[in-house]
């Protein structure tokens, strides 16, 4: 039997010795007025006092529970009340003393009760199930129970990866580099605010984030902010507050955005103002629309800089309109759609949101968002206009209007949505590709599936990286516990109409918010744990093991589960991809060269200052090729692939470079032998080696991968590295063990197995049988 506690049986003596003094009359009080509840200092408003019985303070279950993050249900059939916290499940009868704590039986000191409709238990006992702690002030008569404090953000993989990552811990902005080893996570903003996410620049030299004061986080207005990569001089951009999202140029240092005023309720200033970041961490201002123009519902960036789309509601004297406006001030119009007026007793369209080009300048995305919030809520129309055919939209069927659901190919030919009516993020969404201009539409759903979050792979690879989890809304309506969509990976859908998982993990946790290095080597995710906290993975896309990089970042599951805003922004280091296939040339809008891989095609362009690239094309035009370079987002005139600045050409069948920066060839790992009393790893340019085994078992996935640890670097000798890792004293368990090589920028280099598999031929080979 649980113990009566020490405090309230204190308190309960002093009510017995006031009894004897005269102090109070009558008999003796069940409870006893006055008993005060606070959680993390702030007092709870109970509806049903707290009692006293037998020392032990009783309390209303619900809103103790809730003040808790728990959830609560009531079974008037049977009298039960089940409490269900992040890790904890209780589950109470009134009037009886038995309770279970997930699967353990115990028994209260005192029973549960019900007092004028309201369950009340033991206050200690259910704070305290919960993770909190509890103590008295016999003096005040109060409870305070305080809630364990986040956990902090922290770097678990000391070895370097070539990311720039910002995320969110309670709310809080931290900046990590991961090219550095062991560097730490950097504290950017205070406890007292929330911080948005907005992205990178493109050079990944800056954040951009959003920032309200935390006190009054669903009222405050977002005020814009940068900072340095680093996490050094932050800095608010503009004065006021901002109204949309503010956005990188794909190809600049400058912001766009637009602002409102800063007192309460709907107040928009009617302009687009931009905003060059300058090496002083200072901004320059420039005016595009000035104040009282027209309200800016939403704007896009074109894929060269030089303009943006900008989305204009419909009014009393002007219909829907998206205008294309240049850095310069000149503007014209994109799309005119309905007419003039806003009739209140009438459904129209009132404005595009969402906004989104392709990477070929060819097509833009956007929803019509209603002139009825709620209607729009639960779903909008998507189209697609084509700048080569204006006029003319392609409607893509009723979605969510949300731009992160949108996901263009590389070249520019091919759109990922997610389809699919009800504002709930977490049932009835599929994942479709649509190809243009002809309009044929690919569907990827799988029943009783959910699906979110699309995002191509880099060219020259065509593929889709997208969320999918078991579709659910049996957590509307309830306080949040654990992941809202279980089973939920990260999958892969192919240009044959086919979906497979890449992520593997239990149930009950998700994985959210791929992205892709740009060599589309690394897969790294968001797996969360509960439904407000997580980890950042890496994961070799042509598989291998996922190892967690930085722990306990958090956020929330958005707006009926989309998870946004984001909780994470990575900025690749390494930008330089490889590529393979026929090199051809082409004359279509003038003479240049094009590379045809198995899944497209790239037109290859010399990058500046490379010495030789243009000849090296001209030599091995015809020829089967590996180029190295850079995807770019400049003008392309072309229309038939992504542009790569190239900088290293070299035939297939050539082990030698065929240009300069051959360094991005050499590092490797050549071989992987056991030399008592250690195993033996030689390669070239290697920064970094780590050891895995297979565990032995059934059903053993990547997830289950141990890592032994790191290798050694003892010699070099004529370009050859010698790395060593000692050998297992005891017998391992595995069925195989393997060793990864990193370059110096975090890349993966290489993977090499030991001879001999199976748990007895591998402790044979290295001599531990009966250790």
């Amino acid at each position: 039997m649980l113990q009566p506690l020490k405090p309230f049986k204190l308190l309960a003596l002093a009510v017995f010795f006031c009894l004897l003094a005269g102090l109070f009359t009558g008999t003796a009080p069940a409870g006893a007025e006055g008993i005060h509840i606070s959680v993390d200092g702030r007092e709870l408003a109970l509806d049903e006092p707290p009692i006293i019985q037998d020392g032990h303070v009783l309390a209303p279950v619900r809103a103790l529970a809730e003040a808790l993050q728990a959830t609560v249900t009531w079974n008037e059939g049977t009298s039960e009340v089940i409490i269900t916290g992040p890790r904890m499940t209780l589950k109470m009868v009134a009037d009886s003393r038995d309770v279970y704590r997930n699967k353990e039986r115990l028994s209260l000191a005192v029973p549960v009760q019900i007092r004028n409709g309201r369950v009340l238990a033991p206050v200690r006992f259910l704070a305290e199930s919960l993770g909190a702690e509890v103590s008295w002030n016999a003096i005040t008569l109060t409870v305070a129970i305080t809630t364990p404090s986040p956990a902090l953000a922290e770097r678990v993989y000391a070895a370097p990866f070539p990311a720039r990552v910002a995320f969110t811990s309670g709310g809080i902005l931290y900046l990590l580099e991961g090219s550095h080893a062991g560097a730490a996570p950097v504290q950017v903003t205070k406890e007292d605010t929330v911080a948005t996410i907005l992205g990178w620049s493109y050079d990944g030299r800056w954040l951009a984030f959003m920032l309200r004061e935390k006190q009054e986080e669903g009222a405050a207005k977002p005020y814009l902010w940068v900072v340095r990569a680093d996490g050094s001089d932050a800095f608010q951009v503009d004065p006021r507050p901002v109204l949309v999202e503010a956005a990188w140029s794909p190809v600049a240092n400058i912001l766009a955005y637009t602002t409102q005023g800063p007192g309460g309720g709907y107040a928009p200033d009617m302009n687009l103002k931009l905003a060059a970041i300058q090496d002083d961490a200072s901004a320059r201002i420039t005016t595009l629309l000035p104040d009282g123009s027209e309200t800016v519902e939403d704007f896009a960036w074109a894929p060269d800089g030089k303009s943006l789309a900008v989305s204009l509601p419909r009014t009393e004297n002007k219909p829907l309109r998206i205008d294309r406006l240049t850095l310069a001030g000149e503007r014209h119009n994109l799309l005119t759609l309905g007419e003039a007026g806003t009739a209140v007793d009438e459904i129209y369209f009132s404005y595009a949101i969402g906004l989104k080009w392709s990477p070929n300048g060819r097509y833009l995305a956007y929803y019509l968002h209603y002139n009825a919030a709620s209607l729009s809520t639960d779903g909008v129309p998507l189209q697609v206009l084509d700048l080569d055919n204006p006029g003319r939209s392609l409607n893509l069927g009723t979605c969510l209007p949300y731009r992160q659901w949108l996901a263009w190919s590389p070249n520019g030919n091919k759109l990922a949505f997610i389809q699919g009516s009800g504002r709930e993020a977490t049932a009835n969404k599929r994942l479709c590709i649509v190809t243009l201009p002809e309009g044929n539409i690919d569907f990827y759903d799988q029943p009783g599936r959910v699906d979110s979050q699309p995002l191509w792979l880099p060219a020259p690879d065509d593929g889709v990286l997208f969320c999918r989890g078991l579709e659910t809304t049996a957590w509307e309506g309830k306080q949040l516990s654990g992941v809202l969509v279980s089973d939920h990976r990260i999958w892969l859908a192919t240009g044959d109409g086919q979906a497979r998982p890449l992520t593997a993990s239990t149930p009950d946790n998700a994985d959210y918010y791929p992205s892709i290095s740009p060599d589309g080597q690394d897969l790294y995710f968001l797996r969360l744990d509960p439904s407000q906290g997580g980890s950042l993975y890496r994961q070799p896309l042509d598989g291998g093991p996922a190892v967690e990089l930085v722990r306990n970042l958090g956020g929330t599951a958005g707006y009926y589960g989309n998870y946004y805003p984001a909780w994470i922004s990575i900025y690749h280091l390494d930008k330089k991809i490889k590529a393979t296939g026929k090199l051809v040339v082409s004359n279509v809008e003038g003479r240049h060269f094009e590379l045809e891989t198995g899944t497209g095609r790239l037109v290859l362009l010399p990058e500046e200052g490379s010495t030789g690239v243009a000849k090296d094309l001209e030599k091995y035009a015809g020829q089967v090729v590996m180029v190295i370079g850079t995807l770019t987002n400049e003008s392309n005139i072309y229309m038939r692939g992504a542009i790569m600045r190239v900088n290293s050409v070299m035939p297939v069948q050539s082990p030698t470079p065929a240009n300069n920066n051959e360094e991005n060839l050499v590092a490797g790992i050549d071989s992987f032998t056991i030399a008592p009393p250690d195993l033996v790893i030689k390669g070239k340019k290697l920064a970094r080696v780590e050891i895995w085994a297979v565990p032995t078992g059934t059903g053993i996935t990547e997830k289950d991968y141990t890592l032994l640890g790191q290798a050694t670097r003892q010699a070099a000798a004529g370009g050859e590295e010698v790395w060593t890792f000692p050998i297992p004293r005891t017998t391992i368990l595995a069925t195989e063990i393997f060793a990864i090589g990193y370059d110096e920028q975090g890349r993966k280099a290489g993977k090499i197995s030991l001879p001999g598999t199976g748990v007895t031929a591998l402790n044979k080979a290295l001599g531990t049988i009966g250790n």
